[in-house]
């Protein structure tokens, strides 16, 4: 996997590195590479490339860029999306198969029940969306970080195993933890397989791999 930007001659990741620190001293290229990253993420055109074996694949479904660490949501719809499609394929699997369309029936069954007793003639699909019974038990992942730094890892772990995104960007992250913490996130991505990117607006400590910086400066030069 290559992760590079047509304005850099060094790459931000590659398949010898998966952790990268990039500081952007200008302000003006910051904004710029943050929010081009960031469109990309949703569909837009960029110079922003991500390939593996030598093909181009798409940034959309394979990078998270977290711009606020503290709005991190591990239930947002994009995961809720997610979890549920994976859960309709499992309720269909041969060991689950009998007995959720016994479970679809007798929701049938319950509602002819209430009709009956109404003073209405109603109507329902015939078929039962199972993503609509997910949704009515509210069905979403079990959140167990008690601390913003644990909910940061659990983010982690949720986009490398659900989402199965390949890099996750983070935006100012030291601003926020410690290199301490940051050294643990780092070991928590690649125990998943997944690739990290700190874009850095100065340079806050020293990173135990300084072979993973690069570095543009305030006139724009890269080092």
């Amino acid at each position: 996997m290559k992760f590079i930007h047509y304005d850099l001659a060094s790459t931000l990741i590659d398949d010898k590195k998966n952790f990268c620190e990039w500081i952007i001293e200008s302000p003006i290229l910051f904004s710029k590479y943050v929010l081009e990253v960031h469109n990309q993420t949703y569909g837009a055109e960029g110079n922003f490339v991500l390939s593996e074996s030598d093909k181009e694949i798409d940034i959309s479904k394979n990078i998270e860029v977290i711009l606020d660490p503290f709005a991190i949501n591990l239930n947002d719809k994009k995961i809720i999306n997610k979890l549920y499609a994976e859960l309709s394929q499992k309720v269909y699997e041969e060991e689950n198969f009998l007995y959720t369309q016994e479970i679809l029936s007798e929701l049938q069954k319950y509602f002819i029940t209430i009709e009956s007793s109404s003073d209405y003639m109603l109507n329902a699909d015939s078929e039962i969306d199972i993503t609509s019974v997910f949704k009515i038990l509210n069905i979403k992942l079990e959140v167990y970080a008690e601390s913003f730094f644990e909910k940061i890892l659990q983010y982690v772990k949720i986009q490398a195993e659900l989402m199965k995104r390949k890099i996750i960007i983070f935006i100012n992250l030291r601003s926020y933890l410690s290199s301490e913490q940051i050294e643990e996130l780092r070991k928590t991505a690649a125990y998943n397989e997944l690739a990290l990117v700190l874009i850095e607006n100065t340079q806050k400590s020293c990173s135990l791999y300084p072979s993973h910086y690069i570095i543009i400066d305030k006139d724009g030069c890269e080092i």
